[in-house]
């Protein structure tokens, strides 16, 4: 929108009464991505083989956290591989706030503790969440 306030002042018009409308939540990067997968062992070997990713250590064992420069693949054992969710961190993240601002676009919050997901028109499972999210305080690669 740099263009229309140029536009605008050439006018002699302001641009200010031209505003970008207002979105939900501001995507500052992509968090995470979890993926549903047969063979946990499997997987993390193909991920650390071909693109050299390397396990992050977790008490519970699931889901599988692979690091990936700074973000993180998170893996979920399942009987048929599928995308689970896509996270994307935004800033200030709080999940009841969250919701809240979901619902107020009419649109229906998937909530699991302090995560909150929703669905993309075509269904895709997206969640936001802070920049912890998904294993990131322990997403880096060891030097």
């Amino acid at each position: 929108w740099g263009l229309t306030a140029l536009v605008a002042a050439a006018a002699g018009t302001s641009g200010a009464a031209q505003s970008p409308p207002s979105s939900t939540f501001v995507a500052l990067g992509l968090n995470h991505l979890a993926l549903r997968v047969t063979d946990l062992d499997r997987t993390q070997a193909f991920y650390e083989r071909h693109l050299g990713m390397t396990r992050i250590g977790n008490a519970s064992g699931s889901p599988r956290l692979m690091a990936c420069g700074p973000h993180v693949l998170n893996l979920f054992k399942a009987d048929a591989p599928q995308m689970d969710h896509v996270c994307f961190t935004v800033p200030d993240y709080d999940a009841k706030a969250a919701e809240a601002r979901l619902r107020a676009q009419r649109i229906e919050p998937i909530v699991e503790a302090d995560r909150v997901h929703f669905l993309d028109p075509d269904g895709y499972k997206l969640q936001v969440g802070g920049p912890n999210a998904g294993g990131q305080q322990l997403g880096r690669r060891p030097a």
